[in-house]
């Protein structure tokens, strides 16, 4: 399965749906402290951060990439279903 993500953060509304879904991946749990996915917003100034680390495995034995089903805004996609002004992670 294909490691590399594109990351849109003009279309992240920062639900941390692909948070979840990664951390579960990992550990078949819920939560957010495995996941390799790591989102950081400051309200105050609206930066927002979307960094993906090394833990990443592109979902290793899924058939999907949880993150990119996630989703539901599509600011986490595969590179053949992005444009071609995104953030490449991987």
């Amino acid at each position: 399965m294909q490691k590399e993500l594109i990351i849109d953060p003009a279309r992240c509304t920062v639900c941390r749906a692909c948070v979840l879904a990664c951390h579960f991946h990992h550990t078949r749990l819920f939560g957010t402290s495995e996941s390799s996915i790591h989102i950081t917003y400051d309200a105050d100034t609206s930066d927002l951060v979307i960094q993906i680390d090394d833990t990443c495995d592109a979902c290793v034995g899924e058939s999907q990439h949880w993150c990119v089903q996630a989703c539901v805004p599509g600011a986490v996609t595969l590179p053949h279903e992005a444009g071609d002004s995104k953030v490449v992670a991987g």
